[in-house]
Parts: structure tokens; C-alpha cells; sequence
């Protein structure tokens, strides 16, 4: 009977992995689930989620139904807030072990999405074999110079200071 309890748990974390919202601690470059660290902030005009696992078949719709809510969510609480409109989407892929060809078509199809409503998509830190993969399909053109990054810090950084006006 355990068993087959563990086997089930196992079975639904990959197909429905956790996604975390993150937030910065202020004066670090750290970026840490809001949830559980009460003094992390979030960053004004990006939303950034962290991916729990590897992106597979398996949970590849259900990560991109995820984040879509996610969005959504996050421009009705900036809306009711009165906040700076939401600009970015960073994906820290830090956790994401491994993706495949629906992972990948995934990435693609968010960026396709969110881009059509003027949000700017961006990875943040894919590992080893998840870079590797990406860059065999050709992800990283279609992502482009400023579509990938070493580490969350790294992206709001560079994207923000795109941002600023100059005179």
C-alpha cells in the first residue's frame, strides 16, 4: 500500500509540478519563493515563477495552463493594486533537470502567446542538459540575445535598465 501511495505522489509531482512566485531580498541578489520568505519583495512590472521539475509531455500542458493563470492573476492583483503594469515574465528554470520536445514546444508557445499581449518572455539559468537541448533546437535564436540568462538577478537588472528613458 505505501508503495503504491508513493508511486501515485510521484506520478502527480511530475504531472503537476509546482510553480513558485518569486521575490527579491532586498539588498541581495537573491530571489526566493514569496510564500515562504516573507521579507522577499516582488519586482515592479515582472512576474517571476520559478519551474519545480523537468519539463516533459507529461506536464508540459499543464505548466503552460499554469503559467498563463499565473499572468493572469498577477495583472488583476497589480490592476486592484494600482501598480505599474506587468512588462516581463522571467522563467527561473534553475530546478528544470531535464525537457524535452514538448518542453521545448512549450517555452515556444508561452513566448508566442505572452509576446501577442506585450509581455516579454525570458529565461533565467536552464542547466546543463536543458541548455544543451535548447540550444540543438535552436531555441536560443528564437529567444534571441537578451531572451536568456545567467540568473534571475542578471535579467531584472539588464531588462530594467532597457526600461529607463533616456533624455
Amino acid at each position: 500500500m505505501q508503495v503504491a501511495i508513493s508511486v501515485f505522489k510521484i506520478l502527480l509531482h511530475v504531472s503537476r509540478p509546482n510553480i513558485l512566485v518569486l521575490g527579491n531580498i532586498p539588498g541581495t541578489p537573491i530571489f526566493r519563493n514569496l510564500n515562504q520568505y516573507r521579507e522577499a519583495l516582488r519586482i515592479s512590472s515582472f512576474l517571476i515563477l520559478a519551474i519545480e521539475s523537468p519539463m516533459y509531455y507529461a506536464n508540459s500542458t499543464y505548466l503552460q495552463e499554469r503559467i498563463l493563470r499565473w499572468v493572469r492573476e498577477e495583472e488583476e492583483r497589480i490592476k486592484a493594486n494600482n501598480e505599474d503594469t506587468l512588462k516581463c515574465i522571467i522563467l527561473d528554470m534553475t530546478a528544470v533537470t531535464a525537457i524535452d520536445t514538448s518542453g521545448i514546444d512549450t517555452l515556444c508557445e508561452l513566448r508566442k502567446m505572452l509576446e501577442k499581449r506585450s509581455l516579454q518572455v525570458v529565461l533565467a539559468n536552464p542547466v546543463g542538459n536543458v541548455m544543451e537541448k535548447l540550444h540543438q533546437a535552436n531555441i536560443l535564436e528564437f529567444f534571441g540575445v537578451k531572451g536568456v540568462y545567467l540568473t534571475v538577478a542578471e535579467a531584472v537588472a539588464d531588462i530594467s535598465s532597457s526600461w529607463i528613458v533616456q533624455p
